[in-house]
């Protein structure tokens, strides 16, 4: 049986006048009604013709979308299950059908990127006018695979957002970024991956389009957010079906009964208290419209849209009310993840877990009204630990003490600005370190213990720091986020080998912090009357010292779908202050300062006592301290200032009673060369 040859003369036709005949001129919303079909293997509630008049909210999030509108940016930061992925979709077919070219789709975890690929190609398969046009998915054709789609124009790449060569191979024309805020903050260290994504549309100049959409997180930390701040802000107005008055719907305003049997939405109108039953929403939603609240950056358009909206037969009011009492009662108990939950995914606000926590203002107000100032101590002060946090371009220094109990004094926090890859700098601070304190009594304090963040770009210069001073507790440590660590590790990872890779015994020690564990025992002292426990500040630290305090928030995320406890801070925020005081209590606990009982504590106040000295108020003033500024800092090192004594007062040359012992082991193992 001869073999048919396919007509390449009817081919090279028919690819011709498909080439030249006119693509529909149609919005995006408009190609939806009439080509797009919600395939019904996919699990979708509404399978068949999609339907934009169902979610009327969508309608001009998708016509931002078209390519020939003039926006170059569409941020959505809705509620979960509104419109999201789905205006996705429409984009991305009529973009095939319309105006093809090269779409970038990145998602944060492979496992969600194959589940939309596979919608996708689902998506595809069901919409007569997309399969015409994309490659059908053979077995050895690499032209339609899990990841790669092409099509007459261009190519659609689906793929994560965690890795700088998916962001950085090629480019394109279109790209959506789904759930950005659970995308990685720095990719590989080449910079935001948002940015990074944009780029790869940078050839395109104003024809160039981007979608990013997601549920927001948490407050200073959310992408979506600050991308939603950046545009026009537009919410959704819908009337009231009595006066007719244009409003957003606030979660503030639905009412309910105890047992949930009835659910009311109060209209905002002046005029106008009226109870709407939910059963009107769909008239209102059909006659709603958008409205920007801000001007933007002249090329960004953002919506912002709540679970109130959801359409009937989605979630329904009741449902919500549920959620949100259920989440009052969990937080009630302690537990703030169901609240942040609903923020998040139903009210579509950013969570500020700061609410629960001290507020910068009253850490302030109670420094204010302390007695001592930076560089001098209350007579409370029994010992010094010393923490040094390395920066770029400086080393910040903070010296804190300890007295009966834990009770806690800020006694100095110091700025040295230099190069911490020049020695002089480190000059600097090793000459602070050896600073003496003046105490009421007449008794010189000297720092006890000291650690230096080992975890920045430095690492060598404080490994060589600390290795030369182990005899002073000078300690090379390094954060171990993670929930459960003790504040500090039982024994010290030795980081120096020999030439035949042994461990070298009198080397650099690195001493790992559980700063979770330290951050949950300081942020939940902050409230603590003057006693055991209490936190003191000096009252000439600046304002933005105690704002560094309370930077972090502790919020729950899911990560490969298991939950982690994690402290977070905004990208703007800074936290050097927190950091330190994590480290002063690190050193505290190497110290076994900790683990004092009272009489080890009377032993300590033996040694500082002269007679009659704790019973009256002190002799010694230390008004003739030199005074510090509010953070004090060393000038540019071009010079090595003398050590910093503090001796305005006649010096009593006394030993301090030594620490009780502290618990170590050693291991036979690492002491073989």
């Amino acid at each position: 049986m001869p073999a048919e040859y396919a007509n390449g003369a009817e081919v090279y036709r028919e690819a011709y006048y498909r080439g030249i005949r006119p693509e529909p001129a149609l919005w995006v919303d408009e190609w939806a009604d009439e080509y797009m079909r919600i395939p019904r293997d996919t699990g979708a509630a509404e399978p068949g013709q999609y339907r934009t008049s169902r979610t009327p909210y969508a309608r001009e999030p998708m016509r931002c979308l078209s390519p020939s509108h003039r926006c170059k940016r569409v941020v959505t930061m809705v509620a979960s299950q509104l419109m999201k992925t789905q205006i996705a979709l429409n984009w991305i077919g009529g973009l095939i059908h319309m105006a093809p070219s090269n779409i970038l789709t990145l998602l944060p975890s492979l496992g969600l990127a194959k589940r939309v690929s596979s919608r996708i190609g689902k998506t595809i398969k069901a919409t007569p006018v997309l399969r015409e046009r994309v490659a059908s998915s053979r077995s050895r054709d690499a032209r339609n695979t899990m990841d790669t789609k092409e099509f007459e124009g261009g190519s659609l790449y689906v793929t994560t957002a965690g890795s700088a060569a998916n962001l950085s191979e090629l480019s394109a024309r279109y790209i959506y970024g789904d759930e950005i805020d659970r995308w990685e903050v720095d990719i590989g260290e080449e910079g935001d991956p948002i940015e990074l994504a944009e780029t790869r549309g940078s050839t395109f100049g104003r024809n160039a389009k981007f979608y990013f959409s997601s549920s927001p997180t948490i407050k200073g930390a959310s992408r979506i957010a600050d991308l939603f701040e950046g545009s026009d802000q537009r919410y959704y107005y819908v009337p009231c079906p009595t006066c007719k008055h244009m409003q957003t719907l606030e979660w503030e305003r639905l009412h309910y009964s105890k047992d949930f049997s009835v659910v009311h939405y109060q209209c905002a109108g002046p005029d106008c208290d009226v109870l709407i039953d939910e059963y009107h929403k769909g008239e209102m939603l059909a006659k709603g419209e958008w409205r920007a609240h801000a001007e933007g950056d002249g090329e960004t358009v953002g919506f912002n849209l709540n679970a109130l909206y959801s359409p009937l037969g989605w979630m329904d009011w009741k449902s919500l009310a549920k959620q949100f009492e259920k989440a009052k009662k969990a937080q009630a108990k302690g537990d703030l993840e169901p609240m942040q939950v609903f923020y998040n995914t139903r009210l579509a606000k950013v969570w500020d877990s700061a609410q629960e926590q001290t507020k910068a203002e009253v850490l302030i107000a109670q420094a204010r009204l302390e007695a001592y100032t930076l560089g001098s101590m209350p007579i409370g002060v029994l010992m010094l630990t010393a923490a040094v946090d390395v920066q770029a371009n400086r080393l910040e220094l903070m010296v804190m003490g300890f007295g009966v109990g834990m009770e806690r004094w800020v006694v100095d926090h110091q700025v040295i600005w230099g190069d911490p890859a020049d020695e002089r700098t480190w000059a600097v601070l090793d000459e602070k370190l050896k600073a003496r304190y003046l105490h009421p009594c007449g008794v010189a304090l000297a720092i006890l213990a000291a650690g230096v963040d080992s975890g920045g770009h430095h690492t060598d210069e404080v490994y060589q720091f600390c290795r030369v001073r182990r005899w002073r507790n000078v300690f090379a440590i390094k954060g171990a986020s993670k929930p459960g660590r003790p504040v500090i590790a039982q024994r010290p990872s030795m980081v120096d080998v020999t030439w035949k890779g042994q461990t070298e015994r009198n080397g650099a020690e690195l001493w790992f912090v559980g700063t979770d564990t330290a951050k949950d025992w300081i942020y939940n002292r902050y409230g603590f009357p003057p006693g055991p426990g209490a936190l003191h500040f000096a009252n000439d630290l600046p304002d933005d010292f105690f704002a560094q305090c309370v930077a972090e928030r502790k919020v729950a995320r899911y990560i490969r779908g298991h939950k982690r406890i994690e402290w977070i801070k905004g990208k703007a925020e800074r936290n050097e202050a927190l950091d330190l005081m994590v480290y002063c209590l690190a050193m505290a606990h190497y110290l076994g300062i900790n683990r004092y009982q009272e009489h080890d504590w009377e032993r300590v106040r033996q040694s500082l006592a002269q007679s009659g000295l704790f019973d009256e108020a002190p002799s010694i003033k230390p008004a003739q301290i030199a005074s510090r500024s509010k953070a004090a800092t060393v000038a540019p090192v071009t010079t090595i200032s003398p050590p910093a004594f503090h001796t305005a007062a006649p010096v009593i040359s006394r030993p301090v009673a030594p620490p009780p012992q502290r618990r170590s082991s050693t291991s036979g193992y690492l002491k073989r060369r």
